[in-house]
């Protein structure tokens, strides 16, 4: 029981002080505090907190890493520490993410529950565990079969597919009653993908320009730069590096500068009447170029990354800043800012946003990270309340589950934050945690403490 707490239940109701009783895993009863209450095996003074639903990270990545034990021993304990109930792994090898699902389910694990597609299914490519690659339409059919065997939550499509071997999957999975979800692919335009009924559209820039293909759609110019980017990715392996780079930088550019409003309010209408997600990714956009307030990252918790990754990443950096042309750091910066604007133009026209990070990416962390993307969501426009319903009530929605979790109301699973300060007056007061609730289970802070010193631990 959690008494006298100022209940914010991401339905948009005004915060009220209520007492939130909680039994078998499940919110019994909201209470007012002037009503009798019955006595709690457990009971935690609310006074002067504030009560969020349990966050949802929609977008990460749990074995794509070599570090072993990585998600076992800091990412799963990382995320809870930092209030995230549960995460939607975006791909990896199909026997390792679905055992680490399925030993969270069984209790073996403590961490966030977890939905994953397995391995990416993307066009042909180098033999890696975490793709399904398929060269045409039969194949792609065959992959979809193979990965519902396999007992995955939903397909991921990548950006290397081919409309018809596109098509396929889509056609295969809705035979199956199996969600697709993913990248556009570079072969197709995202008009092509919406009508598709993708449940939802990862990344919204391009960092690689093969990645995020929403921006193209917001632009003026979007048959030439298509154009160009088809050309591009054709001509990639006969192309010198720097050259590559040069004509994804010169890409880039125009996508800025050609960036139309219009269209963006147009492509959140088609998102909201098609039932289509975005999940952008705005950390993911922001860290692949260098970091604005230190050049070592030093502001992020950083010793939680395994000193392996954590050297890579600097090591990456560091080559990234010596063949980048010298503008490169504020051409990145363009595109994340009217990224920004992008989402929440489309966001303000209806489209339905979903919060994800691309976690274990370089610089970007497990829970950390998604405290990042919210901010940066309410930075481009949302309001606090927006971007906290990206992560509670909006995954929820997004699963179909919204109807036992997602937001605090009675009989709905009690996955459950307590916060020290209000989000919805500064988002960044998500850092309070005070204590998280997972399934009725209380971590408290000092339990949420040892959890992070135990990844430290494990880091090293």
């Amino acid at each position: 029981m959690i008494t006298r707490v100022t209940v914010i239940d991401a339905e948009g109701t005004p915060p009220a002080e209520r007492t939130v009783i909680v039994r078998n895993g499940a919110i019994s009863e909201i209470a007012s505090v002037e009503d009798d209450v019955p006595d709690a095996a457990v009971t935690i003074n609310g006074r002067g907190k504030f009560l969020i639903p349990g966050l949802w990270d929609m977008h990460v990545h749990l074995s794509i890493r070599p570090e072993p034990q990585l998600a076992e021993r800091v990412m799963l304990p990382v995320f809870l520490a930092y209030g995230v109930v549960g995460v939607r792994d975006m791909g990896g090898p199909a026997a390792r993410v679905l055992e680490i699902r399925d030993q969270v389910n069984r209790g073996g694990l403590t961490g966030p529950r977890i939905i994953t597609p397995g391995p990416f299914i993307d066009g042909p490519g180098e033999t890696e565990p975490m793709f399904r690659r398929v060269a045409n339409a039969i194949e792609g059919r065959e992959a979809v079969r193979e990965l519902a065997k396999a007992g995955v939550d939903f397909v991921k499509v990548q950006a290397n597919l081919t409309k018809e071997t596109y098509d396929a999957i889509v056609d295969e999975a809705r035979a199956r009653k199996i969600v697709v979800a993913g990248h556009v692919p570079v072969a197709l335009p995202l008009a092509d993908v919406i009508r598709a009924n993708q449940r939802s559209i990862e990344h919204i820039s391009p960092a690689l320009v093969g990645d995020g293909g929403v921006l193209f759609a917001c632009s003026s110019r979007e048959s030439e730069l298509r154009t160009e980017l088809l050309a591009i990715e054709r001509e990639r392996a006969t192309l010198k590096p720097d050259q590559v780079r040069a004509r994804e930088a010169a890409l880039r550019a125009h996508l800025v500068k050609s960036f139309d409003p219009e269209r963006a309010r147009a492509i959140g209408r088609q998102l909201k009447d098609r039932q289509v997600w975005l999940v952008p990714t705005l950390i993911w956009s922001n860290s692949f170029r260098p970091l604005a307030t230190t050049d070592n990252g030093a502001y992020l918790p950083l010793d939680i990354v395994p000193a392996e990754a954590r050297e890579r990443w600097q090591d990456n950096r560091a080559r990234y800043l010596q063949a980048a042309p010298p503008d490169a750091y504020a051409a990145a910066a363009d595109v994340a800012r009217v990224s920004g604007v992008a989402i929440a133009t489309m966001h303000a026209a209806g489209a339905k946003v979903l919060a994800g990070t691309d976690t274990f990416d370089a610089f970007v962390l497990p829970g950390f990270s998604l405290h990042q993307e919210l901010a940066l969501l309410v930075k481009a426009g949302l309001s606090p309340l927006a971007a906290l319903q990206s992560a509670t009530k909006s995954a929820a929605d997004y699963r179909a589950t919204l109807d036992r979790e997602g937001t605090i109301a009675r009989k709905k699973r009690a996955d459950l934050v307590l916060l020290d300060a209000n989000p919805l007056a500064d988002i960044a007061n998500l850092s309070q945690i005070h204590a998280v609730v997972q399934a009725g289970r209380v971590f408290t802070r000092a339990e949420l403490d040892k959890m992070l010193q135990s990844a430290r631990d494990a880091a090293r």
